[in-house]
């Protein structure tokens, strides 16, 4: 008896230990308030009203089969309280998750352990851009009233709660859900612009150029020659050149292998593209778009059609903001992917002396700004940082952590790394979300796109018209080379921007003679261009497959553009792999005939059964490998790039007895046939070990499983390991942990058409059956057709139940 009741009591102790992290165990399990209040029913039929404080007059929310809200209202400023509300209700904890983490505050509730990551974020400035950009915003009267309406909607469903309602993720975490605020919704904004733009590769670029020289340099790093830019070959300009500077003073010291520098890895990607009519089998232009981003769940995107007087939209909004980034109207479809430009400059700034009070500018003396952060930990205690700033923008790396009674005292390197961003720059992106949503013409797609600045995106545009273009929007700074950068020596003025390419001269093309426009984060025009663009281009492979399959469509229809960006076929293993078969030297690899049979025999697609795709990878792989390890590992101390597999490809086609293709360790001189031979053994052997003898194991789809997490970390969240067709550098540019987070294909016409699909589902709650319902036709390829209800008119087809908010 007193052994049981011993045991009962050091359980209930232990519900009421915190670990890590993680709350005490019996609130999170609390049949009262805890995770056992968050399932969710799959039924959505039955009415239901509500009155709720902010709604200024009746608001209809009807709900359709894949819980997708399909929002009407009397005015803008209850659409958006209702778009709020809405997406509040579906994912509030990842709104709150996303606004932490951009402004820095995720040890608030997740503790010292993330302190780092807040201080970074703070350092590269999200907070401050978008706190900086807030009052230009708020003074425009159409974004004003779409974030005040916004935050409005959040907080009515906030406000709602009870403890037991929180998300699960609040009670696993134990805070609760704070209210919202215009700013949070530009703090999404800027952490988008951060995934999407902020890289650091000047760091390893400086380091190589440090270490192997101008020529070498070059030789590796400058732009390949891309026969498929975005904007098409030849296209005339109807302006003067502009300035064409090339930069002056690069510092090209080496840096400390301490710093960590983040670089955009190769095969992220995503496509767009649309048709005209003539193409078509309706006669009217298609329009496709496939963002290809880390997939997590919940999704990063959040489906929803917003109709008010003026306005009816559907597509693909971020949680968090308000309007559609992605969808149609009645009129006009968009999409858009990663311009690939680089929008970032470091420098490397001077500092007078250890007290980093004064830093060097043109020979003279200038002060240092400086910003002191403040972070509150999760149990309350505070930590501090200063942020120093210098003309260039904040020292985001300066050798030492400050904190506020160390301010001139504290000695520390007199170098510091300072960064200028665009995303600093004042701005107001959500006005061109909200003109698109509106838009009727061509006239008013660029227009919208003039207040667009950070990410630089490629739009592409398909109306009923019969009109389609593509325009790379954003600012991109004049005084950018046109070779891939460097670190830049912060004291001389020369290497300073010289302000922005017009927005009226950005890239762009309507109705090109080719009768299609397409993108895929490759180069974004050829030489002929009157302003330099630098950028880390993905390599052309997804640009040269979609051309030469829109090329040759003809009565395209929508499920044609499904099965197209659904396309798995290698172009780099159609280039390279006929050489590497007849550079292979069978009689050296006895054993492997079968394995060799299932490479010859191989359709170059990535289907998940093929075992070919398998082979040719880890052979690729391990041939890259081979070729750059013993030039560009160094001493393993300083990280150097790598080429990308254009380089390599070119290397391998011609120029095979290449110095880069010789293997220095061996000591004697190697070819492209030696080390060919030398990769294929070393790949197949590597298979075996592995993964056994060859069988199902073997499959493409089974050697490289994929997941989907959750921002917890916590499995049972995810999905997965799964199977799936599609690879990076194939237009279906799949890896084991990113994808296309969204799949949409529009019909313009009479009655415009949507198809689309997200990899998960509406739904935050992981007990929620709208949480993962659209994965598995996702993962298949499949699209739905989305339910666009036209204006005035709710209701029909499909539509499952409705709410209604009332003014309380």
């Amino acid at each position: 008896m007193l052994a049981s009741l011993f045991l009962l009591s050091a359980f209930i102790a232990i519900l009421q230990l915190r670990i890590g992290m993680l709350p005490p165990l019996g609130g999170f399990l609390s049949p009262s308030v805890g995770v056992w209040q968050n399932a969710e029913r799959r039924q959505l039929s039955g009415d239901r009203a509500m009155r709720l404080r902010g709604a200024h007059a009746d608001i209809f929310v009807q709900y359709d089969s894949n819980a997708v809200p399909h929002i009407f209202s009397e005015s803008d400023y209850d659409l958006f309280f209702a778009q709020g509300y809405v997406t509040a209700r579906d994912r509030l904890w990842q709104m709150d998750m996303e606004v932490r983490t951009a402004a820095g505050r995720l040890s608030e509730v997740l503790g010292r352990g993330v302190l780092g990551r807040d201080m970074f974020k703070r350092r590269i400035g999200l907070a401050y851009a978008a706190q900086r950009a807030l009052d230009s915003v708020m003074g425009d009267p159409d974004t004003r009233t779409a974030l005040e309406g916004y935050a409005a909607g959040v907080n009515a469903y906030i406000d709602g709660l009870g403890e037991a309602d929180y998300p699960v993720e609040f009670k696993l975490f134990g805070y609760k859900p704070q209210h919202w605020r215009p700013l949070y919704s530009l703090l999404v904004l800027k952490l988008m612009a951060e995934t999407l733009t902020g890289g650091e590769s000047a760091f390893k670029m400086t380091n190589a150029l440090e270490i192997l020289g101008q020529g070498k340099f070059n030789e590796l790093y400058s732009p390949s020659a891309n026969p498929e830019p975005v904007i098409p070959v030849n296209t005339p300009w109807n302006f003067k050149p502009g300035e064409r500077t090339a930069g002056a003073g690069r510092n090209v010291a080496a840096l400390p292998a301490i710093v960590s520098a983040k670089h955009w890895p190769e095969g992220i990607g995503s496509n767009n593209w649309a048709v005209n009519g003539s193409k078509t089998a309706s006669g009217y232009p298609l329009l496709a778009n496939d963002p290809h981003l880390l997939l997590t769940l919940p999704s990063i995107w959040y489906q929803v059609q917003l109709q008010s007087p003026g306005e009816n939209v559907y597509g693909v909004s971020i949680p968090g903001l308000p309007c559609v980034v992605i969808g149609y109207n009645s009129k006009i479809a968009w999409g858009v992917t990663n311009t690939s430009a680089e929008v970032i400059d470091w420098y490397r700034v001077k500092f007078r002396d250890a007290t980093k009070k004064e830093y060097l500018y043109d020979g003279e003396w200038r002060e240092v700004e400086r910003r002191v952060e403040e972070f509150t930990l999760r149990g309350g205690r505070k930590e501090y940082d200063t942020v120093l700033s210098t003309c260039h923008g904040p020292v985001v790396y300066d050798g030492e952590r400050h904190s506020t009674d160390q301010l001139s005292d504290r000695p520390g390197p007199l170098d510091g790394l300072a960064m200028r961003w665009t995303m600093h720059e004042i701005s107001n992106e959500l006005k061109t979300f909200y003109l698109l949503n509106r838009a009727r013409n061509y006239g008013d797609y660029r227009n919208a796109l003039t207040y667009f600045c950070c990410p630089a995106q490629n739009f592409v545009y398909a109306d009923n018209d019969n009109q389609i273009a593509i325009t790379s929007a954003g600012r991109f700074p004049i005084g950018s080379r046109d070779r891939v950068r460097v670190l830049l020596d912060g004291s001389r003025s020369a290497n300073d921007w010289k302000g922005w390419i017009p927005a009226d001269r950005t890239p762009y093309v309507l109705d090109p003679p080719r009768k299609f426009v397409s993108s895929a984060n490759q180069s974004l025009t050829d030489s002929s261009y009157p302003y330099i663009i630098a950028g880390l281009f993905e390599p052309n492979d997804r640009a040269r497959r979609i051309n030469m399959r829109l090329s040759g469509m003809s009565a395209i229809n929508v499920d044609s553009f499904r099965l197209l960006q659904a396309d798995s076929y290698s172009e780099l293993a159609s280039e390279v792999l006929p050489q590497m078969l007849k550079e292979l030297d069978s009689t050296r690899i006895p054993g492997d005939k079968l394995v060799l049979q299932e490479l010859r025999g191989w359709d170059l697609e990535y289907k998940r059964h093929s075992i070919g795709a398998t082979v040719f990878t880890a052979w690729w792989d391990e041939l890259y490998r081979e070729i750059w390890s013993d030039d560009l590992e160094a001493d393993g101390k300083i990280p150097l790039p790598w080429p990308d597999n254009q380089k390599t490809a070119a290397l391998i086609l011609r120029d095979p007895g290449s110095g880069w293709i010789d293997d220095k360790r061996t000591g004697r001189r190697e070819t492209a046939t030696d080390v060919i031979n030398r990769a294929y053994s070393t790949a197949v052997a590597g298979l075996r070990k592995n993964l056994g003898d060859m069988d199902s194991r073997w499959e493409w789809g089974n050697s490289r499983l994929c997941l989907i997490g959750h921002p917890s970390g916590i499995p049972m969240f995810g999905i997965g390991p799964y199977s799936v067709d599609g690879a990076p550098n194939t237009i279906d540019a799949v890896s084991d942990r990113t994808g296309p987070s969204w799949r949409m294909v529009v019909e313009l016409g009479p009655v415009v058409r949507g198809y689309g699909i997200l990899p998960g589902g509406q739904s935050g709650n992981p007990g929620s059956y709208y949480y993962d319902n659209l994965f598995e036709g996702w993962r298949d390829g499949r699209l739905n057709e989305l339910i666009f209800l036209p204006s005035g008119k709710r209701g029909g087809a499909g539509i499952l139940s409705t709410l209604t908010i009332k003014p309380k």
